[in-house]
């Protein structure tokens, strides 16, 4: 099964990104936005894994989730990976928390090392992705992206949860179910 650890997005940020993006003059984009139903942060990818490792993830993200007391983010910018003018992805930042954020997917890249899973090579970076870009795109598109706006500064959310998701790849894309929830400063 394909899995990963994420933390999910409030029902409350989700309305409020996808209100902006319906508003926007890219609602009909030339890719494919992903449904708010999905949003999330993932924490660390696993890719295909054995049922074996079930029982030793769920005992490590458990043992995480003890160690990591609950904390709160604030959403900023909308931006781009690289950047705005050549887009990858489109995302929205995090203003507030990522240094907790940080803390907490390095605990899980850290324990599921243990379990003989490669390190992320990459550093880090806590951010809402919205849409993957496979094409450049007109210069008129990049124009576009520049007006949606950042999150207004009240948009806020307690993390105090992650979960393990299972991904199902479909034609439509994704469909991500939730496997078990971990509970921050409970240990479980």
């Amino acid at each position: 099964m394909r899995l990963f650890f994420a933390v999910p997005v409030a029902p409350e940020v989700r309305e409020r990104v996808s209100s902006i993006i319906r508003q926007s003059s890219l609602r009909d984009a030339p890719w494919r936005w992903i449904p708010p139903v999905n949003y999330h942060f993932t924490l660390k990818f696993l890719g295909e894994v054995d049922q074996v490792l079930l029982s030793p993830l769920r005992e490590a993200a458990t043992l995480v989730a003890g160690e990591i007391p609950p904390f709160e983010i604030t959403y900023d910018r909308f931006g781009g990976f690289p950047d705005l003018r050549r887009p990858r992805v489109l995302f929205y930042d995090l203003g507030g928390g990522r240094e907790p954020f940080r803390r907490l997917a390095e605990a899980v890249e850290s324990a599921v090392e243990s379990l003989g899973f490669a390190r992320e090579s990459r550093t880090f970076r806590a951010h809402l992705t919205l849409a993957r870009i496979k094409r450049p795109l007109s210069a008129e598109t990049r124009e576009r992206l520049l007006e949606i706006p950042s999150l207004p500064d009240n948009t806020r959310q307690r993390i105090d949860n992650f979960v393990l998701m299972r991904s199902r790849l479909s034609r439509s894309g994704a469909v991500y179910e939730e496997v078990e929830k971990y509970g921050l400063g409970s240990g479980g």
